[in-house]
């Protein structure tokens, strides 16, 4: 048990309900339905996720050792070596998932990858690598719609999904970079180019909100994911400045509102279940630390 606690932890498992909400925005958007297909794009999309944390600790294991001691390679829960090797294992399950059981484009997976292997690479000595972790969470979005696009008649994915995705890329830029400061003694997270970038996932339900069918429940399940991404946005950026792993976590968790909020306009289910994820989160983020 100790050692799956240590796989949870490396994987920042608490995390990935958020990854499935973004991969339930692509495939819905771009017109998908409740097949199996979708829960093997989750499946491998999540080991990718892990995968890539796991990776995370694998490059950081000398920086950790001097700033951030808890972690499981520098507190001795796991090896440097086995540390590779989880993430060899997660990656690979993950791409024959993808690749095998699903219609997501290759060249698509093949992106993700580069970008969270390009990331962890370059995060401690590049700064616009924020762009980068930014590009990961893109590539979920992309990739699931995608799936659906080549069982219509071409890749083509739904133009608004560029959109979303773009959001998107700002928002986690703006995590990126509030999530530097984490191990400072004076840490500073609550600087004008974060708060402006914390605030764009907002912005697309609230300009859409004029193309919701006029049915209710549509018109309501809407409006919690426009005021509530707000409202929660508003929140973490508070908690950010009293504590920045605290307001990170809230802010990843806040990712899965966001989602919610746009996938009022496909599927209202879609939409609850993403809600759902969001408080799921949460919980797990006491179990399991999300950074």
């Amino acid at each position: 048990m100790s050692f799956l606690r240590t796989l949870l932890i490396l994987g920042r498992v608490s995390n990935l309900p958020t990854v499935w909400t973004n991969v339930a925005v692509g495939w819905f958007l771009c017109g998908g339905g409740w097949t199996a297909e979708l829960g093997w794009i989750v499946a491998g999309i999540s080991l990718l996720y892990v995968g890539g944390m796991t990776m995370n600790d694998a490059f950081d294991a000398k920086w950790d050792q001097e700033n951030a001691p808890e972690r499981p390679i520098p507190a001795g829960q796991i090896s440097h070596r086995a540390t590779w090797a989880v993430y060899l294992a997660e990656t690979v399950a993950g791409i024959a998932i993808l690749s095998r059981l699903t219609s997501v484009n290759e060249l698509l997976i093949g992106g993700l990858i580069l970008s969270i292997t390009l990331y962890n690479i370059l995060h401690k000595h590049w700064k616009g690598s924020v762009i980068l972790m930014g590009l990961c969470r893109a590539f979920v979005y992309i990739a699931a719609g995608s799936a659906v696009a080549t069982q219509t008649s071409s890749l083509e994915v739904a133009t608004i999904l560029f959109v979303v995705a773009g959001a998107v890329v700002l928002y986690i830029a703006g995590i990126t970079l509030a999530a530097r400061n984490e191990h400072l003694d004076s840490p500073v997270g609550n600087s004008f180019l974060n708060r402006i970038l914390l605030m764009l996932p907002v912005l697309f339900p609230l300009l859409g909100f004029r193309t919701v069918p006029t049915n209710p429940l549509y018109i309501g399940v809407t409006a919690v994911g426009v005021i509530g991404a707000w409202a929660w946005i508003v929140l973490s950026r508070k908690a950010l400045a009293e504590k920045i792993p605290r307001g990170i976590a809230f802010l990843i968790a806040g990712i899965a509102f966001y989602d919610a909020a746009i996938l009022a306009f496909a599927d209202w289910r879609a939409a609850f279940a993403a809600l759902a994820c969001f408080a799921l989160t949460l919980g797990l983020q006491r179990v399991v630390p999300a950074t």
